[in-house]
């Protein structure tokens, strides 16, 4: 029975969530403070600690330490009622496995705990990988072809992509994570590849450097740390390395990497960090928008008196109409402003979302812009409902449905398709239009972030910020697959049984 540790200062969220647990199988311990709990895990040993982050006293984050310094393979799940970004980054930082807002859903609480108990067994896999990856290195000289069989299974079975390269860089092991990793097949790699093909450009001479120095972890070793390698289609992917050279009798013979896929952690983190941004720069808009609206509004209601006072002096009077209209399109952007920041309650309630969709496009298809647009309606209609707000979302599709029209300027393709899996309801709305870089795509739900021009008062980077604010609210994802000259997928994700709610929920 697997032990679990509860550390949290609030007794009601210690007794419901060793309630939850027990029911689940679980043995459970708990404590109300951090020197308490660092007690009862040197007594008991449990591989999984859920950390209340904010206690008296001793703070989470030392208690974390703690624990990693005590046993680095322990699974700490931090708990907390606050969104905290740069406590979560710094408990990311430390190895926390997982950041859990309160109040805590039993079904994510139970998920969080299905994938520590992965990784609890992946750590063992590969601590037994890599006790007998040392044991087969010693014994290559003795046992090369026998060892090379054992090294085998064992490689292609870890979680983890290892690349072993001959002296000079060809690639002679890669393994299937390595494949589903990377992006090629073994036939395309194992002895017609040269290792540097797998790094941006001076990164293998970098590693090699530093596995024959004694700075990074011994002659011989580089220590993990983070890199980056270059997928088959030519995108960067953040990873984990760690390497060996590999001797014989006594003589550099090749070297063999292990990289883990940092892909997840590093979304997570830039998830993190946009909505902290998001809801830090709503409220500081709403209060600077509202401080801008009440002078604004004089100097546009005393410019349009003095316009229809000076009627007959055409010179003051164009001069006035300037004022007015540059007022006016500065009023449309701190409406922006308002509408980004505002906090209205969410009106959730079972709807078919391709009849939010079809609402949507019977608005945007009647536009001089759509005119030149082919679309193409793609529904399943086994789709189940889902609990949202029909006006937010229709917010959120018109928006997405507007930037594709403007990125196939008057013509082109837009499909539309609803599809469904046992968790989420997914909308893709994929135009045939310019595409984008990735540089790009990183930012554009960044509030004021636009590539329109706003000379006009149009394009103030707003729509696609308050969009993701929306689906957020509603427990949901916007995904981004984008490649320039191949158009843009915007993918919007719902959850099919969204968590419970006990109090209002507002839009941010």
């Amino acid at each position: 029975m697997t032990k679990i540790l509860i550390i949290d200062d609030e007794e009601s969220i210690r007794t419901m969530m060793r309630m939850t647990l027990e029911l689940d199988g679980y043995e459970v311990l708990d404590a109300e403070d951090g020197p308490t709990g660092l007690a009862v895990f040197k007594e008991h040993a449990p591989k999984i600690v859920l950390l209340d982050v904010r206690m008296p006293g001793m703070s989470g984050l030392e208690v974390l330490s703690r624990i990693k310094a005590a046993d680095p393979d322990t699974e700490v799940l931090i708990i907390t009622g606050h969104g905290d970004m740069d406590m979560a980054i710094e408990c990311m930082r430390k190895e926390a496995s997982n950041f859990l807002t309160k109040p805590i859903s039993d079904e994510l609480l139970s998920v969080a705990l299905k994938q520590a108990m992965e990784k609890l067994a992946l750590k063992k896999k590969i601590r037994e990988y890599t006790e007998n990856l040392e044991t087969l290195v010693r014994e290559a000289n003795v046992e090369l072809e026998k060892a090379y069989q054992f090294r085998a299974n064992l490689i292609e079975n870890s979680p983890d992509a290892i690349v072993s390269v001959r002296k000079g860089g060809e690639i002679v092991i890669f393994n299937s994570a390595a494949e589903k990793l990377l992006g090629y097949n073994k036939s395309e790699v194992i002895g017609k590849m040269n290792i540097v093909k797998l790094y941006p450009p001076g990164e293998a001479k970098r590693v090699m450097k530093d596995l024959r120095s004694t700075e990074c972890g011994g002659l011989g070793i580089l220590k993990k740390r983070e890199g980056v390698v270059v997928h088959k289609d030519g995108h960067e992917i953040p990873v984990y390395l760690s390497a060996a050279i590999l001797y014989d009798q006594g003589q550099e013979a090749g070297s063999v990497g292990i990289f883990t896929d940092l892909t997840e952690r590093k979304q997570l983190e830039k998830q993190l960090l946009r909505s902290e941004k998001l809801s830090s720069l709503g409220r500081l808009s709403a209060g600077i928008a509202h401080e801008i609206n009440q002078p604004l509004t004089g100097v546009l209601t005393f410019a349009s008196l003095l316009r229809k006072k000076f009627v007959k002096d055409e010179s003051t009077r164009k001069d006035l109409d300037i004022i007015v209209r540059e007022t006016t399109r500065i009023r449309g952007i701190v409406q922006g402003i308002l509408e980004f920041a505002r906090e209205t309650p969410v009106r959730k309630q079972p709807i078919a979302i391709q009849d939010v969709v079809e609402q949507t496009l019977n608005i945007v298809v009647r536009q001089e812009r759509f005119f030149g647009i082919n679309l193409v309606k793609d529904y399943d209609q086994s789709v189940p409902e889902v609990v949202a707000d029909p006006s937010l979302m229709e917010q959120v599709f018109m928006n997405i449905v507007l930037n594709a029209v403007d990125a196939m300027h008057g013509s082109g393709t837009l499909t539309i398709r609803t599809r469904h899996d046992s968790d989420w309801v997914m909308v893709d709305f994929q135009d045939s239009g310019e595409g984008m870089p990735e540089s790009v795509v990183d930012k554009i739900f960044d509030p004021f972030f636009t590539t329109k021009d706003s000379s006009e008062g149009l394009g103030m980077g707003l729509g696609l910020a308050v969009s993701y604010g929306i689906v957020k609210n509603h427990n949901g994802d916007i995904e981004v697959d984008s490649q320039v000259g191949r158009g843009t997928t915007f993918t919007v994700r719902l959850p099919v049984n969204p968590p419970s709610e006990t109090g209002p929920v507002c839009e941010v």
